[in-house]
């Protein structure tokens, strides 16, 4: 009897271990890593001006968190800006931040995604001026927080490649209200990504699969 209950308490600790490794195992494969570049058009001074971004993040069902790098593609330059005592000058502008974005998924068809993403980042905005012997002379340097809400609508080219494009406003909190009023306006962008989890689990499979032949 003894005997018979050690069998049936061994048996019920494997189908819970075994039940935890295949959840964990789901746990694990639930999460994709999606990898993309942005080329993005914002406005500054109501001229538009591109951007260019890397987005790393994890998609878990519906959700996805993830960490974007931006910045300006080239200074903004305005040729003849009256900066007081110094005169009119040349004077350039450089954006660049961090975000941390949450998106939800409205639509995950086998072709289509479109999403709701908010984010929130940590920058700088840096100005200068050009000399009149030509070399650019440091101006000004603003710590930045842009929030930002967007809607976008991606294209699965291949089962790895994804294109997109969407569209928004941005709000930047800065201490300066001139860089809040310069740089808060709409945004829209272009993209082409890549499903990286994806790759890694087909690489990942065949691996598997050529082991075991």
């Amino acid at each position: 009897m003894r005997r018979m209950l050690l069998i049936i308490v061994a048996l019920q600790i494997g189908l819970v271990v075994n039940a935890s490794h295949r959840d964990s195992t789901e746990r694990k494969a639930a999460f994709k890593v999606i990898l993309n570049f942005d080329a993005r058009r914002t406005f500054v001074n109501d001229a538009s001006v591109r951007f260019n971004g890397l987005r790393i993040g994890a998609q878990r069902g519906k959700d996805i968190i993830a960490l974007g790098f931006y910045g300006l593609g080239e200074p903004y330059i305005q040729p003849a800006k009256d900066l007081g005592v110094l005169g009119v000058r040349e004077f350039r502008t450089r954006f660049s931040y961090t975000s941390l974005a949450y998106e939800r998924v409205l639509v995950n068809a086998r072709r289509w995604q479109i999403g709701v993403p908010v984010s929130i980042g940590l920058g700088n905005y840096r100005t200068s001026y050009l000399a009149d012997n030509g070399s650019e002379i440091a101006y000004g340097v603003n710590e930045l927080v842009p929030l930002e809400a967007t809607l976008h609508v991606d294209y699965n080219v291949f089962w790895f490649v994804f294109i997109g494009v969407g569209g928004g406003y941005r709000y930047v909190l800065a201490a300066d209200p001139a860089a809040t009023s310069t740089l808060s306006d709409r945004t829209y962008y272009y993209k082409i990504g890549l499903r990286f989890g994806e790759v890694v689990k087909r690489v990942r499979k065949r691996l598997r699969n050529g082991q075991g032949t």
